[in-house]
This record gives C-alpha cells, structure tokens and sequence, in this order.
C-alpha cells in the first residue's frame, strides 16, 4: 500500500464505499481525512496518536462545533482501523462533549405562518411534508412519487439515518396538497426535484429559502427546517401520541433521544402550578377575606 496523502485517501474512500457508507458520509469523511493528513503533513504509515492528538486540539482551539470536531473523530477513527489497521486508536482519542441544547420548536400559530408566508407551491409543500411526516431536510430531498402510499396513508422513507428505511405518517392534509402540488409541477421521480425532474434539491437551497420564508413570517426564533421535525414531534407528544410511536415515526434508535421533546412540550410546562402565580393567589384570596 502507498502512504502518500492522495493514494491514502483514494483507498480510504474505496474501503467506505464497500463498507456502504452513504454517499453523504464517505464525501464528510473523505474531507475530514484529507484536513487531518495535511495538518500531520507526514506519510500515513508513520502516522500516530501525537498527530491526532495535535489536530483534535487544532480543531478545538479554532472553535469548530462539537458536532464538526466529532464528525473529524469518526473519520479519522476509520483511517485508523479500516484502512491503516491501527486499532489501538479506538482506546487512545475520546469524542468532544457536545452540549445539551433543547431542540427549537415553533409554535403552531408560527408553523400556521410559515407556510402562509412561502410564495412558491413547492416550497411550502416541503415545509408542511416536513411538519406533518417528521422528516429530516436530507430525507425529504430523497423522497420518489412512489414513496407516497395514499392507500395506507403512510410514507416510504429510504435510507435514513444509520441507512435504514421506515414508514412514517401521511396525513390527509398534506396528500391534498400534494395533489395539488403534483398537478403544478408533474415530478416523475423524485417528488421535490432540483433544477429539473433528474435531480434532487440542493439542500443549500431549501435551507436558504427557509430563512428567507421564516423572516417574511416574522418569526424570530433562531429555526431551521429541521425544526419542523422537532415541532412534529412536540406537538405530536402534546395531542397525546404515544412516545414509542413517535420514536419509531421520527426513526430514532434509542428512546433517550425521543425523551427531549417532553422538556419543550408547551402542555407539561404550562400544567406547572407556578409558585409566583400560587404565592398571588394566595394573597388575593386573604384580601378577598377580609
């Protein structure tokens, strides 16, 4: 095997491919690769624990995310394993600490808004596919007209996180709407298509016209598309759906990240009998006494 920079990455990406790596993380991967082995800018072969431990620290100290700084981590954890056959990374490089954020999560009178305030059909129907089916941004730009099951009410979602497929909810609000969509636009086969019916959307894209249709609504709340996953699931939970349901709709695989969304549900906090409002009570009804 050649330890060249380019020869290392060439084979790195041939060892992801046939490892079935989704498109999207063998090109992560292959760039965080290339980052890493510039930055040690030595062969592979003579590449070692130091080397990573110099880039993680580079990456912290530039103030990459945690997520950016892991994402590094996983890479060069397959460099290391897969491809250079140093397992002894794995015990050696522990992953960043990223911090525990509450998921952003929109009122329903600000999802209401949102989709009045898109001005193209196409994007409003993506916008209220991925309110009502929980989607992630990168699923729905994967959706085919045939993952659309109006029979069983239910939609197809191919390859999703951990490259598994899943059903998740067609409501009959949306598959009108999608009537109405494909009336205007034909897609043939992918449902939400790019630049013409043989490409997908660019995810750039979706995630601009998003931001300028959140401020066109007024909303201020630092939200993204993916936000509109996290209110399916929030109001979802405060209508009384079933936590295990929405755990398998939403395609997580470990409860613990479906649990977050009962911190945010708007029902539970606003059941709270607060002590400022109970200690006012108490006094206007000693007043009202005398």
């Amino acid at each position: 095997m050649k330890y060249g920079i380019e020869s290392t990455l060439e084979r790195m990406m041939e060892d992801l491919k046939l490892a079935g790596y989704s498109p999207a993380t063998v090109k992560t991967y292959h760039a965080a690769a290339r980052s890493f082995l510039r930055h040690a800018s030595k062969p592979s072969n003579r590449l070692t624990h130091k080397d990573v431990r110099h880039y993680m620290l580079h990456l912290t100290e530039a103030k990459y995310s945690s997520s950016t700084i892991n994402q590094h981590h996983f890479a060069i954890r397959f460099l290391f394993r897969d491809v250079l056959k140093k397992k002894a990374f794995l015990m050696e490089q522990r992953l960043h600490k990223r911090p525990k954020r509450v998921p952003i999560v929109l009122a329903r009178e600000e999802v209401d808004k949102l989709f009045e305030a898109a001005t193209d059909l196409r994007y409003q129907t993506i916008w209220m596919t991925l309110y009502s089916s929980g989607l992630r941004l990168s699923e729905v730009t994967r959706l085919r007209v045939s993952d659309i099951d109006s029979k069983a009410m239910r939609i197809l979602v191919r390859n999703g996180k951990g490259q598994k497929d899943r059903y998740t909810v067609l409501s009959q609000s949306l598959l009108e709407h999608l009537r109405t969509y494909w009336k205007v636009y034909r897609p043939t086969e992918w449902l939400f298509y790019g630049r013409d019916r043989k490409h997908q959307p660019i995810l750039r894209t979706l995630q601009k016209v998003f931001k300028e249709d959140k401020t066109r609504a007024g909303i201020r709340k630092h939200a993204t598309p993916h936000s509109l996953r996290h209110s399916f699931a929030t109001h979802s939970m405060e209508d009384g759906a079933n936590l295990l349901y929405i755990r398998d709709l939403l395609g997580h695989r470990a409860i613990q990240s479906t649990l977050v969304y009962l911190k945010v549900t708007a029902e539970g906090i606003n059941r709270l009998a607060n002590p400022l409002d109970q200690l006012m009570k108490r006094q206007s009804e000693q007043e009202s006494s005398k």
